[in-house]
């Protein structure tokens, strides 16, 4: 069946599912491909689909994450079509509300969305360093208690995320590298797209309602839900006069000290050019001059 264009994947993963005495044995694998349907649930677009990716179907529970006591769910969420490559399955992991303290060690191949909502996680350390989160594009994890995202610096999820949901954690700030740059630069208006930071406490100051304020409004779906911790509004009713004033000190009158001085300094300088010609035209000292007593020194000079 090699390089036939009319073998319908449908077909061939009813086969491959079957027991070993009944399966179809391909000599030529490698070489053998199907064509999707849109008729079938996985996929939206006819396309040749190698069979090595159809046998992946049967495969994926294998490789969904578990442990002894919970157990994720993996489906396949689309086919992928990308330019000069191979149609890929892109895998969706939903490991919600199972208790987990932190993220699964190991996502499935071509895992491109993660839910974790619901669970008592705390750290986002696998989404920067492990590489079977390098493929992630969705991630869920409302409901948790995460209180940074500090580590996602530099991360690929940042680079190239199309959805992040940390919706009711415990974040107290967002780092300002990621409300100053372009990294969040993306223009989404669906629900399906963007970032929801809903619930979180933030602890609010000037910077808060000048700069951050806006960069909610602009890049998170549900700004209006982002509340202050140590005031008791939302982000979004902050009040930049309000949250800008500052309690009066000596460092606030340092421009009329420093213009005193300078006047001091003009009059002293203009005083004694002004007693310098007097002594010059007709020989008197100044005012203060004559009123000093003699000096030992003086008297000397005089004899």
């Amino acid at each position: 069946m090699s390089r036939s264009s009319t073998l319908l994947c449908h077909d061939i993963y009813q086969n491959i599912n079957k027991t070993a005495e009944n399966q179809i044995v391909f000599n030529r694998e490698n070489e053998t491909v199907c064509s999707s349907s849109k008729t079938w649930h996985w996929f939206n677009a006819t396309a040749q689909v190698p069979l090595k990716q159809v046998r992946y179907l049967s495969s994926l529970q294998t490789e969904c994450p578990r442990g002894d006591s919970w157990q994720c769910i993996c489906e396949f969420s689309r086919l992928e079509l990308l330019k000069d490559k191979m149609p890929t399955f892109a895998v969706s992991v939903d490991c919600s509300n199972m208790q987990l303290k932190q993220l699964p060690q190991k996502l499935p191949r071509n895992a491109i969305s993660l839910n974790v909502a619901y669970n008592n996680i705390t750290s986002l350390d696998e989404l920067s360093t492990n590489p079977s989160y390098d493929s992630l594009r969705e991630f869920i994890a409302d409901h948790n208690d995460i209180s940074s995202i500090n580590k996602l610096e530099g991360s690929k999820f940042l680079d190239s995320y199309a959805y992040l949901s940390l919706r009711h954690n415990k974040i107290k700030s967002l780092p300002t590298y990621l409300w100053v740059s372009n990294v969040n630069d993306k223009n989404y208006v669906s629900n399906k797209y963007g970032v929801k930071f809903g619930g979180n406490e933030l602890h609010c100051d000037c910077n808060t309602a000048k700069y951050l304020k806006m960069w909610l409004q602009t890049k998170v779906l549900d700004y209006d839900e982002v509340l202050c911790e140590n005031v008791k509004e939302r982000v979004i009713d902050l009040d930049s006069t309000k949250m800008c004033v500052y309690p009066a000190d000596w460092t606030d009158y340092i421009y009329y000290i420093i213009a005193s001085e300078i006047l001091l300094l003009i009059s002293i300088i203009i005083k004694v050019s002004y007693d310098y010609w007097v002594f010059k035209t007709s020989g008197f000292l100044p005012w203060p001059a004559n009123k000093m007593p003699k000096l030992p020194c003086d008297w000397l000079c005089e004899t």
